[in-house]
Protein backbone atom coordinates (compact mmCIF):
# COMPACT_ATOMS: atom_id res chain seq x y z
CA UNK A 1 0.00 0.00 0.00
CA UNK A 2 1.48 2.88 -1.10
CA UNK A 3 2.39 5.42 1.72
CA UNK A 4 1.33 8.57 -0.02
CA UNK A 5 -1.79 7.27 -0.23
CA UNK A 6 -2.44 7.02 3.81
CA UNK A 7 -0.63 10.03 4.36
CA UNK A 8 -3.53 11.75 2.04
CA UNK A 9 -6.56 9.60 4.37
CA UNK A 10 -4.73 10.96 7.29
CA UNK A 11 -4.38 14.70 5.76
CA UNK A 12 -8.23 14.29 4.89
CA UNK A 13 -8.96 12.72 8.23
CA UNK A 14 -7.53 15.69 9.79
CA UNK A 15 -8.38 18.51 7.61
CA UNK A 16 -12.39 17.80 8.86
CA UNK A 17 -13.59 16.69 5.26
CA UNK A 18 -16.98 14.84 5.80
CA UNK A 19 -17.17 10.71 5.24
CA UNK A 20 -18.58 10.66 1.99
CA UNK A 21 -15.82 13.53 0.47
CA UNK A 22 -13.22 10.99 2.30
CA UNK A 23 -15.12 7.87 0.71
CA UNK A 24 -15.36 9.47 -2.38
CA UNK A 25 -11.61 9.81 -2.27
CA UNK A 26 -10.40 6.53 -1.09
CA UNK A 27 -12.40 4.96 -3.99
CA UNK A 28 -10.89 7.25 -6.85
CA UNK A 29 -7.40 6.46 -5.38
CA UNK A 30 -7.86 2.66 -4.64
CA UNK A 31 -8.96 2.03 -8.64
CA UNK A 32 -5.40 2.29 -9.26
CA UNK A 33 -3.65 0.40 -7.04
CA UNK A 34 -5.80 -2.47 -6.24
CA UNK A 35 -8.30 -4.02 -8.89
CA UNK A 36 -11.35 -2.04 -7.94
CA UNK A 37 -14.65 -1.62 -10.07
CA UNK A 38 -16.65 -1.37 -6.93
CA UNK A 39 -16.10 -0.20 -3.25
CA UNK A 40 -19.04 -0.05 -0.88
CA UNK A 41 -19.47 0.17 2.98
CA UNK A 42 -22.01 -1.04 5.12
CA UNK A 43 -23.05 -0.79 8.59
CA UNK A 44 -24.54 -2.93 11.47
CA UNK A 45 -27.09 -2.42 13.51
CA UNK A 46 -27.44 -4.94 16.73
CA UNK A 47 -30.42 -4.07 18.10
CA UNK A 48 -32.46 -4.70 14.83
CA UNK A 49 -29.10 -7.13 13.24
CA UNK A 50 -29.36 -5.28 10.05
CA UNK A 51 -26.39 -4.64 8.19
CA UNK A 52 -27.41 -1.37 6.32
CA UNK A 53 -25.69 0.16 2.94
CA UNK A 54 -24.54 3.43 3.94
CA UNK A 55 -22.20 4.38 0.91
CA UNK A 56 -21.30 2.86 -2.49
CA UNK A 57 -18.90 3.95 -5.84
CA UNK A 58 -19.32 1.87 -9.09
CA UNK A 59 -17.84 2.42 -12.47
CA UNK A 60 -20.98 1.51 -14.07
CA UNK A 61 -25.20 1.32 -12.78
CA UNK A 62 -25.78 0.50 -9.16
CA UNK A 63 -28.37 -2.21 -8.78
CA UNK A 64 -27.49 -2.09 -4.81
CA UNK A 65 -28.16 0.77 -3.65
CA UNK A 66 -27.52 2.91 -0.46
CA UNK A 67 -30.40 2.19 1.83
CA UNK A 68 -30.35 -1.76 1.19
CA UNK A 69 -30.64 -3.79 4.25
CA UNK A 70 -30.67 -7.53 5.53
CA UNK A 71 -30.45 -9.58 8.31
CA UNK A 72 -26.53 -10.36 9.45
CA UNK A 73 -27.57 -13.70 11.32
CA UNK A 74 -27.10 -16.43 9.37
CA UNK A 75 -25.23 -14.83 6.92
CA UNK A 76 -22.29 -16.06 5.13
CA UNK A 77 -20.86 -12.34 6.46
CA UNK A 78 -21.68 -13.21 10.34
CA UNK A 79 -18.27 -15.24 10.66
CA UNK A 80 -16.40 -12.37 9.39
CA UNK A 81 -17.48 -9.91 11.77
CA UNK A 82 -17.24 -12.44 14.58
CA UNK A 83 -13.67 -13.34 13.55
CA UNK A 84 -12.74 -9.81 11.98
CA UNK A 85 -11.17 -11.65 9.29
CA UNK A 86 -11.20 -11.04 5.29
CA UNK A 87 -13.61 -12.74 3.23
CA UNK A 88 -12.71 -13.33 -0.41
CA UNK A 89 -14.86 -14.83 -3.09
CA UNK A 90 -13.12 -15.77 -6.31
CA UNK A 91 -16.32 -16.00 -8.44
CA UNK A 92 -19.38 -15.15 -8.05
CA UNK A 93 -21.29 -16.65 -10.20
CA UNK A 94 -19.83 -19.84 -8.63
CA UNK A 95 -21.02 -18.81 -5.29
CA UNK A 96 -23.87 -17.95 -5.84
CA UNK A 97 -25.10 -21.32 -7.05
CA UNK A 98 -23.58 -22.64 -3.33
CA UNK A 99 -25.66 -19.79 -1.52
CA UNK A 100 -28.92 -19.20 -3.77
CA UNK A 101 -30.05 -17.31 -0.55
CA UNK A 102 -27.61 -14.47 -0.88
CA UNK A 103 -30.09 -11.61 -2.00
CA UNK A 104 -26.88 -8.94 -1.89
CA UNK A 105 -24.62 -10.78 -3.76
CA UNK A 106 -27.38 -11.87 -6.33
CA UNK A 107 -28.16 -7.92 -7.02
CA UNK A 108 -24.01 -7.00 -7.36
CA UNK A 109 -23.60 -10.32 -9.74
CA UNK A 110 -26.23 -7.93 -12.05
CA UNK A 111 -24.52 -5.24 -11.82
CA UNK A 112 -21.24 -7.44 -13.99
CA UNK A 113 -19.30 -7.96 -10.20
CA UNK A 114 -17.17 -11.19 -10.76
CA UNK A 115 -14.97 -11.38 -7.43
CA UNK A 116 -15.40 -9.24 -4.25
CA UNK A 117 -13.10 -8.73 -1.05
CA UNK A 118 -14.66 -7.91 2.51
CA UNK A 119 -13.16 -6.84 5.37
CA UNK A 120 -14.57 -5.43 9.07
CA UNK A 121 -14.81 -2.24 10.00
CA UNK A 122 -13.75 -1.67 13.76
CA UNK A 123 -13.67 0.75 16.34
CA UNK A 124 -12.40 0.35 19.54
CA UNK A 125 -11.87 -3.45 18.99
CA UNK A 126 -15.74 -3.91 18.27
CA UNK A 127 -16.73 -4.35 14.54
CA UNK A 128 -19.53 -1.91 13.32
CA UNK A 129 -19.81 -2.55 9.87
CA UNK A 130 -17.84 -3.83 6.35
CA UNK A 131 -16.25 -2.91 3.37
CA UNK A 132 -16.82 -4.08 0.35
CA UNK A 133 -14.33 -4.24 -3.40
CA UNK A 134 -15.86 -5.90 -6.10
CA UNK A 135 -14.03 -6.58 -9.32
CA UNK A 136 -15.58 -7.25 -12.73
CA UNK A 137 -12.55 -9.89 -13.45
CA UNK A 138 -12.65 -13.32 -11.12
CA UNK A 139 -10.05 -14.26 -9.33
CA UNK A 140 -9.17 -10.35 -8.86
CA UNK A 141 -8.37 -10.44 -5.13
CA UNK A 142 -4.98 -12.30 -3.16
CA UNK A 143 -4.35 -12.08 0.75
CA UNK A 144 -2.02 -9.93 -0.38
CA UNK A 145 -4.79 -7.77 -1.39
CA UNK A 146 -6.52 -8.32 2.20
CA UNK A 147 -3.22 -7.72 3.79
CA UNK A 148 -2.79 -4.25 2.34
CA UNK A 149 -6.79 -2.78 2.52
CA UNK A 150 -6.78 -3.58 6.33
CA UNK A 151 -4.94 -0.35 6.47
CA UNK A 152 -7.78 1.62 4.29
CA UNK A 153 -9.93 -0.43 6.36
CA UNK A 154 -8.58 0.73 9.75
CA UNK A 155 -8.83 4.68 7.95
CA UNK A 156 -11.94 4.23 6.82
CA UNK A 157 -13.42 3.16 10.42
CA UNK A 158 -11.89 6.03 12.08
CA UNK A 159 -13.37 8.25 9.59
CA UNK A 160 -16.69 6.75 9.43
CA UNK A 161 -16.68 6.59 13.43
CA UNK A 162 -15.23 10.79 13.51
CA UNK A 163 -18.15 10.92 10.67
CA UNK A 164 -20.64 9.84 12.58
CA UNK A 165 -19.84 11.69 15.72
CA UNK A 166 -19.92 14.81 13.86
CA UNK A 167 -23.07 14.17 12.04
CA UNK A 168 -24.95 13.36 15.07
CA UNK A 169 -23.35 16.70 16.92
CA UNK A 170 -24.43 18.51 13.61
CA UNK A 171 -27.54 17.65 13.78
CA UNK A 172 -28.09 18.13 17.27
CA UNK A 173 -26.46 21.50 16.70
CA UNK A 174 -29.12 22.03 14.35
CA UNK A 175 -31.96 20.70 15.80
CA UNK A 176 -31.19 22.94 18.89
CA UNK A 177 -31.29 25.65 16.73
CA UNK A 178 -33.86 24.96 15.07
CA UNK A 179 -35.80 25.10 18.39
CA UNK A 180 -34.23 28.26 19.86
CA UNK A 181 -34.83 29.47 16.49
CA UNK A 182 -38.51 28.79 15.71
CA UNK A 183 -39.58 28.99 19.72
CA UNK A 184 -42.21 31.19 20.39
CA UNK A 185 -40.39 32.66 23.18
CA UNK A 186 -38.12 34.90 22.64
CA UNK A 187 -34.74 33.75 23.24
CA UNK A 188 -32.25 36.11 23.70
CA UNK A 189 -27.82 36.32 24.52
CA UNK A 190 -26.17 38.87 26.22
CA UNK A 191 -22.56 39.10 27.24
CA UNK A 192 -21.34 40.92 30.42
CA UNK A 193 -21.65 44.51 29.22
CA UNK A 194 -25.75 43.36 28.66
CA UNK A 195 -25.01 43.84 24.93
CA UNK A 196 -27.15 41.69 22.69
CA UNK A 197 -25.03 38.98 21.02
CA UNK A 198 -28.38 36.14 19.67
CA UNK A 199 -31.93 37.24 18.96
CA UNK A 200 -34.47 34.56 17.41
CA UNK A 201 -36.94 34.92 15.59
CA UNK A 202 -39.72 34.66 18.77
CA UNK A 203 -37.66 37.82 19.95
CA UNK A 204 -38.20 39.64 16.87
CA UNK A 205 -41.58 38.87 16.40
CA UNK A 206 -42.03 39.65 20.43
CA UNK A 207 -40.79 43.12 19.72
CA UNK A 208 -40.41 43.99 16.77
CA UNK A 209 -36.61 44.67 16.04
CA UNK A 210 -34.74 42.37 13.44
CA UNK A 211 -31.62 40.61 14.33
CA UNK A 212 -29.53 43.17 11.91
CA UNK A 213 -31.30 45.58 14.33
CA UNK A 214 -30.77 44.76 17.49
CA UNK A 215 -27.57 42.69 17.43
CA UNK A 216 -24.82 44.61 19.21
CA UNK A 217 -27.20 47.19 21.39
CA UNK A 218 -27.12 47.37 24.69
CA UNK A 219 -30.57 45.33 26.61
CA UNK A 220 -31.46 48.94 28.01
CA UNK A 221 -33.07 49.45 24.77
CA UNK A 222 -36.14 47.22 26.17
CA UNK A 223 -36.03 48.12 29.23
CA UNK A 224 -38.88 50.88 30.91
CA UNK A 225 -37.21 54.07 31.84
CA UNK A 226 -39.02 53.20 35.38
CA UNK A 227 -37.34 50.03 35.68
CA UNK A 228 -34.12 51.54 34.37
CA UNK A 229 -33.96 54.00 37.11
CA UNK A 230 -35.05 51.22 39.67
CA UNK A 231 -31.61 49.15 38.31
CA UNK A 232 -33.90 46.34 37.56
CA UNK A 233 -30.89 44.68 35.20
CA UNK A 234 -28.21 45.07 37.72
CA UNK A 235 -30.60 42.95 40.64
CA UNK A 236 -31.28 40.64 37.48
CA UNK A 237 -27.26 40.53 37.21
CA UNK A 238 -26.43 39.61 40.65
CA UNK A 239 -29.37 37.22 41.23
CA UNK A 240 -27.79 34.86 38.34
CA UNK A 241 -24.24 35.41 39.08
CA UNK A 242 -25.32 34.33 43.30
CA UNK A 243 -27.81 31.58 42.04
CA UNK A 244 -26.63 30.64 38.35
CA UNK A 245 -30.14 31.38 37.25
CA UNK A 246 -33.55 33.10 38.02
CA UNK A 247 -36.64 31.56 37.10
CA UNK A 248 -40.05 32.79 36.65
CA UNK A 249 -39.45 36.73 37.39
CA UNK A 250 -42.21 38.82 35.82
CA UNK A 251 -41.64 41.96 34.55
CA UNK A 252 -42.35 44.64 31.58
CA UNK A 253 -40.27 45.04 28.69
CA UNK A 254 -40.80 47.45 25.44
CA UNK A 255 -41.47 46.75 21.85
CA UNK A 256 -40.21 48.58 19.07
CA UNK A 257 -43.65 50.78 18.74
CA UNK A 258 -43.12 51.48 22.10
CA UNK A 259 -45.68 49.01 23.54
CA UNK A 260 -45.35 47.74 26.89
CA UNK A 261 -45.33 44.36 27.42
CA UNK A 262 -45.67 41.63 30.35
CA UNK A 263 -43.05 39.32 30.70
CA UNK A 264 -42.07 35.95 32.48
CA UNK A 265 -38.32 35.70 32.44
CA UNK A 266 -36.10 33.05 32.97
CA UNK A 267 -32.34 33.85 32.50
CA UNK A 268 -29.06 31.67 33.47
CA UNK A 269 -25.39 32.18 33.79
CA UNK A 270 -23.39 30.76 30.61
CA UNK A 271 -20.31 29.83 31.55
CA UNK A 272 -16.72 29.35 30.25
CA UNK A 273 -14.68 26.17 31.15
CA UNK A 274 -12.91 27.79 34.03
CA UNK A 275 -16.43 28.66 35.32
CA UNK A 276 -15.76 32.31 35.03
CA UNK A 277 -19.61 33.88 33.64
CA UNK A 278 -19.63 35.10 30.08
CA UNK A 279 -22.74 36.09 29.76
CA UNK A 280 -26.21 35.12 30.41
CA UNK A 281 -29.57 33.34 28.44
CA UNK A 282 -32.55 34.52 28.42
CA UNK A 283 -36.17 33.36 27.44
CA UNK A 284 -38.99 35.50 27.56
CA UNK A 285 -42.66 34.66 27.33
CA UNK A 286 -45.46 36.75 26.30
CA UNK A 287 -48.19 37.16 29.48
CA UNK A 288 -49.60 40.42 28.39
CA UNK A 289 -52.86 38.58 26.05
CA UNK A 290 -52.67 35.85 29.73
CA UNK A 291 -52.78 38.92 32.13
CA UNK A 292 -55.18 40.74 29.83
CA UNK A 293 -57.56 37.65 30.29
CA UNK A 294 -57.05 37.31 33.65
CA UNK A 295 -58.19 40.93 34.10
CA UNK A 296 -61.01 40.79 32.06
CA UNK A 297 -62.36 37.38 33.89
CA UNK A 298 -61.79 39.68 37.05
CA UNK A 299 -63.62 42.10 35.57
CA UNK A 300 -66.42 40.06 34.68
CA UNK A 301 -66.40 38.17 37.60
CA UNK A 302 -67.06 41.61 39.53
CA UNK A 303 -69.56 43.01 37.32
CA UNK A 304 -72.17 39.87 37.63
CA UNK A 305 -71.64 40.93 41.22
CA UNK A 306 -72.33 44.33 40.77
CA UNK A 307 -75.22 43.67 38.16
CA UNK A 308 -76.73 41.38 40.60
CA UNK A 309 -76.61 43.78 43.64
CA UNK A 310 -77.59 46.22 41.41
CA UNK A 311 -80.90 44.85 40.54
CA UNK A 312 -81.56 43.90 43.80
CA UNK A 313 -81.12 47.47 45.26
CA UNK A 314 -82.94 48.90 42.35
CA UNK A 315 -85.93 46.45 42.67
CA UNK A 316 -85.91 47.41 46.20
CA UNK A 317 -85.83 51.17 46.06
CA UNK A 318 -88.22 51.57 42.37
CA UNK A 319 -91.59 50.87 43.83
CA UNK A 320 -90.61 53.80 47.19
CA UNK A 321 -89.43 55.89 44.48
CA UNK A 322 -92.54 55.63 42.52
CA UNK A 323 -95.05 56.03 45.49
CA UNK A 324 -92.01 58.81 46.86
CA UNK A 325 -92.55 60.82 43.36
CA UNK A 326 -96.77 60.70 43.26
CA UNK A 327 -96.81 61.94 46.62
CA UNK A 328 -94.56 64.55 46.11
CA UNK A 329 -96.93 65.64 42.83
CA UNK A 330 -99.85 65.77 44.94
CA UNK A 331 -98.54 67.95 46.76
CA UNK A 332 -96.85 70.23 43.98
CA UNK A 333 -100.43 70.35 42.71
CA UNK A 334 -101.94 71.51 45.96
CA UNK A 335 -99.95 74.31 46.40
CA UNK A 336 -100.59 77.49 44.45
CA UNK A 337 -98.39 78.62 41.06
CA UNK A 338 -97.09 82.13 42.87
CA UNK A 339 -96.00 79.94 46.52
CA UNK A 340 -92.24 80.34 46.87
CA UNK A 341 -92.36 76.48 48.02
CA UNK A 342 -93.58 75.29 44.65
CA UNK A 343 -89.75 75.49 43.42
CA UNK A 344 -88.91 73.50 46.27
CA UNK A 345 -91.06 71.31 45.98
CA UNK A 346 -90.04 71.28 41.73
CA UNK A 347 -86.48 70.97 42.83
CA UNK A 348 -87.68 67.73 45.09
CA UNK A 349 -89.15 66.00 41.98
CA UNK A 350 -85.89 67.25 39.66
CA UNK A 351 -83.88 64.67 42.33
CA UNK A 352 -86.66 62.23 42.77
CA UNK A 353 -86.52 62.23 38.59
CA UNK A 354 -82.84 61.96 38.47
CA UNK A 355 -82.37 58.81 41.44
CA UNK A 356 -85.63 57.17 39.04
CA UNK A 357 -82.90 56.98 36.12
CA UNK A 358 -80.34 55.74 38.16
CA UNK A 359 -82.14 52.85 39.44
CA UNK A 360 -83.00 52.12 35.55
CA UNK A 361 -79.72 52.71 34.19
CA UNK A 362 -78.67 50.26 37.79
CA UNK A 363 -81.81 47.61 36.13
CA UNK A 364 -80.34 48.13 32.19
CA UNK A 365 -76.93 47.06 33.65
CA UNK A 366 -77.56 44.06 35.35
CA UNK A 367 -79.73 42.65 32.74
CA UNK A 368 -77.84 39.83 30.42
CA UNK A 369 -77.89 41.69 26.95
CA UNK A 370 -79.21 39.50 24.40
CA UNK A 371 -79.40 41.13 20.60
CA UNK A 372 -82.30 40.88 18.83
CA UNK A 373 -80.25 40.50 15.85
CA UNK A 374 -81.18 41.56 12.11
CA UNK A 375 -79.78 43.28 9.02
CA UNK A 376 -78.48 46.44 10.06
CA UNK A 377 -77.44 49.06 7.52
CA UNK A 378 -74.20 50.82 9.83
CA UNK A 379 -74.26 53.94 7.91
CA UNK A 380 -78.03 54.34 8.82
CA UNK A 381 -77.36 54.05 12.36
CA UNK A 382 -74.77 56.59 12.34
CA UNK A 383 -76.77 59.17 10.39
CA UNK A 384 -80.02 58.65 12.61
CA UNK A 385 -77.48 59.03 15.85
CA UNK A 386 -75.31 62.07 14.17
CA UNK A 387 -78.79 63.83 12.93
CA UNK A 388 -80.75 63.97 16.88
CA UNK A 389 -76.79 64.85 18.01
CA UNK A 390 -76.64 67.49 15.84
CA UNK A 391 -79.27 69.72 16.94
CA UNK A 392 -78.18 70.06 20.66
CA UNK A 393 -77.28 73.70 20.87
CA UNK A 394 -74.01 72.89 22.24
CA UNK A 395 -73.13 71.12 18.51
CA UNK A 396 -72.62 74.60 17.08
CA UNK A 397 -69.20 75.02 18.05
CA UNK A 398 -68.73 70.86 16.97
CA UNK A 399 -68.47 69.53 13.45
CA UNK A 400 -69.35 65.75 12.95
CA UNK A 401 -67.36 64.76 9.54
CA UNK A 402 -68.20 61.25 8.64
CA UNK A 403 -65.33 58.78 6.61
CA UNK A 404 -68.26 56.21 5.82
CA UNK A 405 -68.49 53.73 2.54
CA UNK A 406 -72.30 54.05 0.94
CA UNK A 407 -73.34 51.09 3.18
CA UNK A 408 -71.98 49.06 5.50
CA UNK A 409 -74.92 45.90 6.26
CA UNK A 410 -74.35 43.49 9.41
CA UNK A 411 -76.17 41.55 11.30
CA UNK A 412 -76.42 43.35 15.09
CA UNK A 413 -79.22 44.96 16.98
CA UNK A 414 -79.95 48.69 15.64
CA UNK A 415 -81.27 50.00 18.70
CA UNK A 416 -78.13 48.53 20.97
CA UNK A 417 -76.06 50.41 18.42
CA UNK A 418 -77.88 53.32 18.16
CA UNK A 419 -77.65 53.41 22.50
CA UNK A 420 -74.04 52.96 21.85
CA UNK A 421 -73.01 55.26 19.24
CA UNK A 422 -75.35 58.25 21.12
CA UNK A 423 -72.98 57.96 24.51
CA UNK A 424 -69.82 57.82 22.56
CA UNK A 425 -70.70 60.81 21.04
CA UNK A 426 -71.94 62.36 23.70
CA UNK A 427 -69.05 61.80 25.52
CA UNK A 428 -66.89 63.09 22.70
CA UNK A 429 -69.15 66.42 22.67
CA UNK A 430 -68.52 66.29 26.60
CA UNK A 431 -64.41 66.38 26.22
CA UNK A 432 -64.81 69.79 23.66
CA UNK A 433 -66.65 72.49 26.15
CA UNK A 434 -64.82 74.71 23.23
CA UNK A 435 -65.76 72.94 20.14
CA UNK A 436 -63.90 70.76 18.14
CA UNK A 437 -63.99 68.15 15.58
CA UNK A 438 -65.69 64.57 16.00
CA UNK A 439 -64.67 62.24 13.09
CA UNK A 440 -66.19 59.16 12.58
CA UNK A 441 -64.95 56.43 10.42
CA UNK A 442 -65.72 52.77 9.25
CA UNK A 443 -63.22 50.30 7.95
CA UNK A 444 -64.85 47.38 6.42
CA UNK A 445 -62.48 44.07 7.45
CA UNK A 446 -62.04 40.64 6.95
CA UNK A 447 -65.02 39.54 8.84
CA UNK A 448 -65.66 42.53 10.60
CA UNK A 449 -66.44 46.29 10.86
CA UNK A 450 -64.34 48.79 12.65
CA UNK A 451 -65.90 51.85 13.80
CA UNK A 452 -63.85 54.63 15.17
CA UNK A 453 -64.87 57.79 16.75
CA UNK A 454 -61.90 60.15 17.45
CA UNK A 455 -62.14 63.57 18.77
CA UNK A 456 -59.95 66.40 19.07
CA UNK A 457 -61.68 67.02 23.05
CA UNK A 458 -59.22 67.26 26.61
CA UNK A 459 -58.69 63.38 26.23
CA UNK A 460 -58.52 61.54 29.29
CA UNK A 461 -56.54 61.70 32.26
CA UNK A 462 -53.43 58.56 32.41
CA UNK A 463 -54.72 58.06 35.94
CA UNK A 464 -58.45 57.54 35.04
CA UNK A 465 -57.79 55.46 31.79
CA UNK A 466 -57.63 52.46 33.46
CA UNK A 467 -61.13 52.83 35.02
CA UNK A 468 -63.06 53.62 32.04
CA UNK A 469 -65.20 50.66 32.25
CA UNK A 470 -65.36 50.37 35.62
CA UNK A 471 -69.37 50.18 37.04
CA UNK A 472 -70.18 54.06 38.48
CA UNK A 473 -67.00 55.75 37.60
CA UNK A 474 -67.40 59.17 36.63
CA UNK A 475 -65.68 62.39 36.41
CA UNK A 476 -68.88 64.14 35.48
CA UNK A 477 -70.65 66.01 38.37
CA UNK A 478 -73.64 64.39 36.57
CA UNK A 479 -74.07 60.90 35.82
CA UNK A 480 -73.99 57.22 37.46
CA UNK A 481 -70.85 56.12 35.94
CA UNK A 482 -72.82 53.63 34.07
CA UNK A 483 -72.85 54.78 30.53
CA UNK A 484 -70.06 53.40 29.08
CA UNK A 485 -69.82 49.75 31.18
CA UNK A 486 -73.35 49.36 29.78
CA UNK A 487 -71.83 50.13 26.13
CA UNK A 488 -69.53 47.94 26.44
CA UNK A 489 -71.84 45.43 27.38
CA UNK A 490 -73.76 45.80 24.54
CA UNK A 491 -71.34 45.50 22.06
CA UNK A 492 -69.99 41.97 23.50
CA UNK A 493 -73.01 40.62 23.15
CA UNK A 494 -72.89 41.18 19.97
CA UNK A 495 -69.35 39.76 19.91
CA UNK A 496 -67.60 42.64 19.20
CA UNK A 497 -64.67 44.73 20.91
CA UNK A 498 -64.81 48.65 22.20
CA UNK A 499 -61.93 49.59 23.17
CA UNK A 500 -60.47 53.47 24.10
CA UNK A 501 -57.21 54.71 23.43
CA UNK A 502 -56.60 58.54 25.01
CA UNK A 503 -53.66 61.00 25.13
CA UNK A 504 -54.70 64.23 27.57
CA UNK A 505 -54.32 67.35 25.97
CA UNK A 506 -54.90 65.32 22.33
CA UNK A 507 -58.37 63.77 22.31
CA UNK A 508 -59.81 60.45 22.31
CA UNK A 509 -60.06 57.33 19.94
CA UNK A 510 -62.92 54.90 20.71
CA UNK A 511 -63.01 51.61 18.25
CA UNK A 512 -66.01 49.31 18.05
CA UNK A 513 -65.44 46.33 16.44
CA UNK A 514 -68.31 44.05 15.03
CA UNK A 515 -68.70 41.11 13.23
CA UNK A 516 -70.59 40.62 10.43
CA UNK A 517 -72.44 37.84 11.09
CA UNK A 518 -73.17 37.38 14.87
CA UNK A 519 -74.50 34.40 16.15
CA UNK A 520 -77.07 34.92 18.71
CA UNK A 521 -76.36 33.48 21.93
CA UNK A 522 -78.47 31.39 24.06
CA UNK A 523 -80.35 33.20 26.71
CA UNK A 524 -83.10 32.24 29.31
CA UNK A 525 -84.43 35.51 29.06
CA UNK A 526 -83.44 39.07 27.01
CA UNK A 527 -82.09 41.75 28.31
CA UNK A 528 -84.17 44.75 26.47
CA UNK A 529 -85.59 47.63 28.10
CA UNK A 530 -89.31 48.76 27.61
CA UNK A 531 -88.56 52.27 26.40
CA UNK A 532 -86.22 54.11 24.73
CA UNK A 533 -82.89 54.09 26.97
CA UNK A 534 -81.34 57.70 27.96
CA UNK A 535 -78.29 56.79 28.99
CA UNK A 536 -76.18 59.02 31.22
CA UNK A 537 -72.43 59.10 30.43
CA UNK A 538 -69.15 59.27 32.35
CA UNK A 539 -66.35 61.98 31.29
CA UNK A 540 -63.85 61.22 28.69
Amino acid sequence: MSPDLISEIVQDLNAGRSFQEIFDSIYARMTGLIPCSRMAVALYDPAHDLLTLHSSRSDGPMVLREGYSAPLRGSSLEPLMRTGEPRIIDDIEEYLKAHPQSEATRLIFREGMLSSLSLPLIARGNPFGVLFFSSRSRNAYTPEHARLTRLVAGHISVALERSMLLEELRASKEYLENILENSADAIVIVDMKDRIRSWNRGAERMFGYTSSEILGKEFDLLVPEDLRARGELRDIRNAVEREGFLAGYETVRIARDGRRLTLNLTTSAIRDRAGQTIGRSAILRDMTRIKRLQAELVRTQSLAAVGELAATVAHEIKNPLAGISGAIQVIADAIPKNDHRREIVSEILAQVRRLDETVRDLLIFARPWTPELQATELVDVIDRVTRIISQQERMRRISIRRETPEKVELNADPRLLQEVLFNIVQNAADAMPRGGVIRIAVEELPGEVLMRIIDTGTGIAPEHQARLFSPFFTTKTRGTGLGLAISRKMIEAHGGRLEIESEAGRGTEVRIALPRDTVKPDAPEAGRAAEPLHLRHPGT
